[in-house]
């Protein structure tokens, strides 16, 4: 097996600039380089699967390096974007490289590199006249991010990023003999772009190459990671394991096969093994229970992983009143939500508002059945009022219908 083959196997390889050059790369176990944008203080499970790449990097013999974009973050890059991006606070930008850089160096354990170091020296006359000269206008104006920009309007400085991040990969190529650039699908005109600088500055033998990774989306279609919430965070404050652990078991029959080989490292023929304990009893869930137990453990450690277990069965067996506080906030931020600013609410309007029946007359009878529970005491009248007073850890309350139904109300 080579690294290649590995990525094509795991349905991870969409492109390649050079067949000759990518074989050069392999045979001589070169260094390759993976971008990571500082947007956000923390990596999400979109980025995960770069992360893996990194690591199979290592596996096969070679040196990965992770490049954080401190200075073209501080731009930001147009590709899939239709209109300009906000523009990040400097300070932020730069918490942002110092928080996705402690992430990169936990889970994937290569070397990093802040691309503001390439130009902390340099000025912009240095970079028209040395850089800037050596690509043509047309050439892009030909790029498929820049072409799609320009009826709507493009700013100079996201015009520029294109150019920018191609130096990136010359300026390693002359400094760290990285000849290979990867990233994903989205990336080909920027990949493209460095290997056409290299070019204009160390001549045609040069061995520049990039690859480009498929984005992961779903049997739907929809791009993978994300959740009605938002973004799957790697950081737990922006994403608790239990949101993650849920997330991941959640997927669909029809995802878990491509995901297994795409989020993990476990190997082809323990993949085989467990899709073909799957679809011999689907309902098991075998597949998606092995993709979150194995993603929650690398990301999280195997308390978190047993814990998000623990409020699992609490949840099913609608026994969520043997959590303590924080277990019981976890299981209940992935059920329906209601959040408020006001301080108190009649039950028979709260049940109406955070979905629990869909009138007064139903939230009576269910009162009258002794089916609603709010922090685990029973409800016997409709003239009791709930209130921010009475939550728990002065953060939020939870209503109970039947057995195994639950609704957070956070105030």
């Amino acid at each position: 097996m080579s690294f290649i083959k590995e990525l094509k196997w795991r349905g991870l390889l969409n492109n390649v600039t050079n067949q000759d050059k990518i074989q050069y790369f392999e045979q001589n176990h070169a260094s390759a380089y993976i971008g990571f944008d500082p947007s956000a203080d923390s990596l999400h499970l979109g980025n995960y699967i770069m992360i893996l790449v990194l690591r199979w990097l290592k596996k096969f013999g070679h040196n990965p390096i992770a490049i954080i974009g401190g200075a073209t973050g501080q731009i930001g890059d147009p590709s899939g974007k239709k209109t300009e991006r906000v523009m990040l606070d400097i300070q932020k930008a730069k918490n942002n490289v110092l928080a996705i850089t402690k992430q990169l160096t936990d889970y994937a354990q290569v070397e990093t590199f802040n691309n503001s170091e390439i130009y902390q020296d340099m000025t912009i006359f240095d970079f028209l006249r040395n850089i800037g000269k050596l690509i043509n206008v047309n050439y892009l104006l030909e790029k498929d991010i820049i072409k799609s920009r320009l009826e709507l309007g493009i700013s100079y400085s996201e015009f520029s990023y294109n150019l920018i991040q191609g130096y990136d990969f010359a300026w390693l190529y002359g400094h760290k003999s990285v000849i290979l650039q990867i990233g994903g699908s989205d990336q080909w005109g920027n990949i493209t772009t460095g290997i056409e600088i290299i070019r204009k500055m160390y001549g045609d033998k040069n061995q520049a190459c990039g690859l480009t990774i498929n984005l992961l989306t779903k049997s739907d279609g929809t791009k993978f990671g994300k959740s009605e919430s938002g973004a799957i965070y790697l950081d737990k404050k922006y994403t608790s394991p239990f949101t993650m652990y849920q997330f991941l078991y959640n997927q669909a029959d029809a995802d878990v096969e491509k995901l297994l080989k795409s989020l993990t490292m476990l190997d082809r023929q323990e993949i085989t093994n467990i899709m073909q304990e799957h679809h011999h009893v689907p309902a098991k869930r075998i597949a998606q229970t092995r993709l979150a137990q194995t993603i929650l453990i690398d990301i999280h450690g195997q308390n978190e992983y047993e814990r998000c277990l623990k409020i699992s069965e609490a949840l099913f067996k609608g026994q969520v009143e043997a959590l303590n506080p924080n277990e019981l906030y976890d299981a209940l931020t992935s059920l329906p939500t209601f959040q408020t600013t006001q301080s108190s609410y009649n039950i028979l309007d709260l049940l109406v508002r955070c979905g629990a029946c869909s009138s007064k007359s139903e939230g009576r009878k269910l009162i009258d059945s002794h089916s609603i529970y709010v922090n685990n005491k029973l409800i016997d009248s409709i003239n009791i009022d709930v209130t921010a007073t009475t939550s728990i850890n002065h953060k939020f309350s939870y209503i109970k219908k039947g057995k195994k139904h639950y609704y957070l109300i956070t105030w």
